[in-house]
């Protein structure tokens, strides 16, 4: 393989320098620096997080789609925000209650 940046050269170089800077850093705060101590503790709760994320199946990969609602479905033509408008109920406000359903205030 050539060493260009069509492989993966860039990565393992931005890798093998991050690792570097990281030593350095904790070195610095081995050394009575303390300053340095957030970004000491940082990276390692970062990759934490996204470990985490990636063991509990977060995130979405190539050709998936979004998640579905968590509610139950509602119709496209809701009339309110909380998904029960009268316009998508069929008959009248009486024929309802009739049938068990509670009155809409007015």
């Amino acid at each position: 393989m050539a060493p260009d940046d069509a492989g993966g050269v860039w990565i393992v170089t931005g890798v093998v320098l991050g690792v570097l800077m990281y030593g350095f850093v904790v070195l610095m705060d081995v050394a009575g620096f303390t300053e340095v101590l957030p970004l000491v503790v940082l990276p390692p709760v970062v990759l934490g997080l996204i470990a985490a994320n990636s063991l509990l199946g977060g995130g979405r990969g190539h050709g998936r789609g979004a998640a579905p609602p968590a509610g139950p479905e509602q119709p496209t033509g809701a009339g309110s925000a909380t998904g029960v408008g009268s316009a998508t109920r069929a008959g009248s406000a009486d024929e309802r209650h009739a049938a068990g359903e509670p009155r809409s205030p007015r």
